[in-house]
């Protein structure tokens, strides 16, 4: 009986999903430290990335506060070191971490903490936004997808459009 191409499938899903992971342990113990500035300004004009698994459109996440730079480098890196080529210099990116605010407002019913990543991206601490429905696969090594922002401060209209370039 021949193997069947599911089964290798499968193996680099899971090799992804570990990666993943593994990066999503280190950004918790970021966030754990206490690591982190309050963010200002907009984030007009801005190339914004985020998580393939926490990309959930028109859903109302607040802006908790900012990370590290560091602790960004590392999350925008490869598992063990080195550059994506989507990525050339981590370090112009600054990241943000994000609460969506799931069954209305207040987060009543649930909450998803994750990270929103841009090029020189800044966010007010507190204010509270949405992804755009529109959104594209940035780099598939380290899971991100490039879209915009939608919303301002306590959830006004300001959009941010984006450009993905490599």
């Amino acid at each position: 009986m021949t193997e069947r191409e599911p089964r290798d499938t499968e193996n680099v899903e899971s090799k992804e999903r570990r990666s993943f992971m593994k990066k999503g342990a280190l950004a918790t113990g970021a966030l754990a430290l206490g690591l982190g500035s309050a963010g200002s300004a907009s984030a007009q004009g801005q190339n914004v990335l985020v998580y393939t698994y926490d990309y959930h459109p028109n859903v109302q996440f607040r802006v908790i506060q900012s990370l590290e730079q560091s602790t960004t480098v590392r999350l925008l890196s490869r598992p063990g070191g080195g550059n994506v080529p989507e990525i050339s210099q981590p370090d112009d990116y600054n990241a943000y971490i994000i609460r969506y605010l799931l069954g209305g407002g207040d987060g009543g019913q649930g909450q998803i903490t994750t990270f929103v990543f841009g090029r020189d991206l800044s966010l007010n601490t507190g204010s509270t936004r949405s992804f755009s429905g529109d959104a594209s696969v940035f780099s598939s090594t380290l899971n991100l997808l490039s879209t915009s922002i939608e919303g301002g401060g306590g959830g006004g209209g300001t959009t941010t459009t984006t450009t993905t370039q490599s």
